[in-house]
């Protein structure tokens, strides 16, 4: 499994039901510095008193990595008020062709809630590596013109910046925004 210990939810009858898979116990995710959306250096996890709500992607992805940012643009409104208690985190697996600037202007087509941080491929690839996630490249007709494939989860980090749940990128946004604000509601 991802996290060596992710526990499906409803493992224990006597435990509240989550809609992700529990990650037991938490991770927690050694930091690393990478450049936000103006360039500048961000340490990731970010520092920060919100749940963070983490996907990986590219900007010239067709399908899925839209479609995963579309999806986090509606937790947000779902969540109405409560949305201000999630940070939805957006990390570049392409640092080759995602500038500060392209990863911008691709956050923003869909929340300008949703922080998007890239950086050096090599420092990409650590990160993603701690998240296990799996990336494969696909040759184009040009050194630029390839296709990345890549897993596909959103990753629920808590304000300790510890992988708490995580979610495949299809789940049910109402399961998500429940189990959200049932965190938010334990001590």
């Amino acid at each position: 499994m991802v996290f060596g210990a992710a526990v499906p939810s409803g493992a224990n009858p006597s435990e509240n039901a989550f809609h992700g898979l529990r990650v037991e116990p938490a991770r927690t995710i050694p930091p690393e510095t990478l450049a936000d959306a103006q360039g500048k250096a961000a340490e990731f996890p970010l520092k920060t008193d919100k749940w963070q709500l983490v996907v990986f992607g590219y900007t010239h992805c067709a399908d899925v990595c839209p479609m995963t940012l579309h999806r986090t643009a509606l937790l947000l409104k779902q969540l109405g008020d409560d949305g201000a208690r999630l940070q939805p985190v957006f990390i570049s697996i392409d640092g080759d062709r995602d500038t500060p600037e392209t990863v911008r202007d691709f956050t923003r087509k869909f929340d300008a809630r949703i922080v998007g941080l890239t950086g050096k491929p090599e420092t990409l690839q650590a990160v993603a590596n701690e998240f296990n996630v799996v990336v494969r490249r696909f040759r184009g007709q040009s050194s630029l013109a390839y296709k990345l494939e890549h897993s596909s989860f959103m990753y629920l980090l808590d304000p300790q910046g510890r992988v708490r749940l995580l979610y495949p990128a299809s789940s049910d946004l109402a399961g998500i925004a429940q189990d959200l604000r049932m965190l938010w509601r334990s001590p």
